[in-house]
C-alpha cells in the first residue's frame, strides 16, 4: 500500500470515527426537586438525571451527592467520591442523587398574619379570622447564572369553602374543583413580593407549588402584535428589534448543570413544594361522666358479680 493510499484511508478513518461519535452523542436533563418547609426553608433537595443516547456509551457524571441510585437498569452502575459512573445503553437512563447542599438558586420567604399578628404557618391548622400571605422571591447569588436564565411559576391553592373575599393584585385567578388557584410568574434574575388575602374559616391550605423553567416564546406573534399597535409612530421601524431583544430577556440565558460546571445538559428545570397546612384534627368526644347514682349501681352489680 502506498503511503498516499494510506494516509487517504487514515483521513476517512477519523472523518468516520467523528461522525460515529457526533451520532453517539448523550444528552442529559437535570429535574431537581425541593421539599421545602411551610415558611419556604429547605428540608431537602434530590436531583433526577435524565440521560438519551442513540448508541451504547460510557458516560460520567459530577455531582456531591450523599446517596445515588439507578431508576432504571444500567450496566456498571457506580458512585464514588463526586462521580458517578455507568454504561448507557440505547435509550434512556435515570438515576437519583440526593444532594448534600441545602441551596437553591432562588431564596424563598413565606409568611402569614392572622388578624394583623404574625403566625407561624402551621399554627394556623384550623384558625378562622382575616388572613394574609406573604411570599418573597430572591436571587441566591451562588447560583445567579442559573436564576438568570430560568423563570419562575409559582401556583397557591385556596380551598373554595375555607377562604373567602380573596384578593392578590399580581395573581392569575382561575377556579377549579370548587378551589382558587392563584399564579405568579417571575421572569429569569428578577426578585418579586406576592401577598394575598382572605377570610378564613377553619383553615387549611394544600402546598404551594413553585416549578423554575426556561421559558419558550412565539417571538415573531409578539413581534407582530407590537408592530400592529405601533404602526404610523415613530417607533415603527424599530419595535421588531426591541421586542426581540426584550423577548431573549425573558426567555433567558442557556442553562448549566446545577450539580457541576462539568456536566453538559441540555435542560434543567426546577420543582419545588412547601409542606401543606393541614385540617385541623377533629376532637375526640369526651366520655358522659357517669352520675353517682349509676355509679352505685355498678358498684353493687359488681360486689354480686365477685368483681
Amino acid at each position: 500500500m502506498s503511503r498516499k493510499v494510506f494516509v487517504l484511508l487514515l483521513a476517512i478513518f477519523v472523518i468516520l470515527s467523528s461522525a460515529a461519535a457526533a451520532l453517539a452523542q448523550v444528552s442529559k436533563d437535570e429535574v431537581v426537586y425541593a421539599a421545602l418547609q411551610a415558611d419556604g426553608g429547605v428540608k431537602e433537595i434530590y436531583v433526577v438525571n435524565i440521560y438519551e443516547s442513540d448508541e451504547t456509551s460510557q458516560v460520567t457524571d459530577y455531582a456531591a451527592y450523599a446517596r445515588a441510585l439507578p431508576l432504571g437498569r444500567a450496566d456498571d452502575f457506580s458512585y464514588e467520591d463526586g462521580k458517578a459512573a455507568f454504561t448507557l445503553n440505547p435509550g434512556r437512563f435515570s438515576y437519583q442523587g440526593d444532594l448534600e447542599s441545602k441551596a437553591l438558586p432562588w431564596q424563598i420567604s413565606i409568611s402569614y398574619t392572622l388578624d394583623g399578628q404574625e403566625a407561624e404557618p402551621l399554627s394556623l391548622s384550623g384558625a378562622s379570622g382575616k388572613m394574609e400571605g406573604k411570599i418573597k422571591i430572591a436571587v441566591n447569588p451562588e447560583f445567579s447564572a442559573l436564576a438568570e436564565a430560568l423563570a419562575l411559576q409559582v401556583s397557591v391553592t385556596l380551598d373554595g369553602d375555607k377562604c373567602l373575599n380573596i384578593v392578590s393584585d399580581k395573581a392569575t385567578f382561575a377556579y377549579a374543583a370548587g378551589n382558587l388557584a392563584l399564579s405568579y410568574v417571575v421572569l429569569p434574575g428578577q426578585e418579586a413580593e406576592y401577598t394575598f388575602s382572605f377570610d378564613a374559616r377553619d383553615f387549611s391550605m394544600s402546598a404551594i407549588q413553585i416549578a423554575g423553567v426556561r421559558m419558550a416564546m412565539d417571538q415573531d406573534m409578539y413581534k407582530e402584535m407590537a408592530a400592529k399597535a405601533m404602526a404610523g409612530t415613530p417607533f415603527e421601524s424599530s419595535v421588531g428589534n426591541l421586542m426581540s431583544g426584550f423577548l431573549n430577556a425573558m426567555q433567558g440565558r442557556p442553562v448549566a448543570s446545577f450539580t457541576d460546571s462539568r456536566n453538559q445538559v441540555r435542560a434543567v428545570q426546577f420543582v419545588m413544594m412547601t409542606e401543606e397546612i393541614p385540617e385541623k384534627p377533629a376532637e375526640k368526644p369526651q366520655p358522659e361522666a357517669e352520675t353517682g347514682k349509676d355509679a352505685n349501681f355498678l358498684m353493687r352489680l359488681g360486689k354480686l358479680l365477685g368483681l
